[in-house]
């Protein structure tokens, strides 16, 4: 990613502390050991953590903005 904003960044970091669990959850460091279905696991743990933080940091985004436009959440 080039020049990732400061959302992108902490979606990053969710993403990174997520792969870091299921690190330890499959418990082998090494990946060349990892079967398939361990890297489509790592994938879509990874994929769906930056995906998730980007959603709650909007939702956080627009119930403030709600609330300083005075607009019921």
């Amino acid at each position: 990613m080039v020049d990732p904003n400061d959302q992108e960044v902490a979606a990053m970091r969710a993403a990174g502390d997520i792969a870091g669990q299921f690190i330890d959850a499959v418990d082998r460091t090494d990946m060349a050991t990892w079967s398939p279905e361990d890297w489509r696991g790592f994938i879509e743990a990874i994929c769906s953590a930056y995906v998730d933080a980007l959603i709650e940091q909007q939702i956080a985004i627009n119930i403030a903005l709600s609330k300083v436009q005075g607009v019921p959440g």
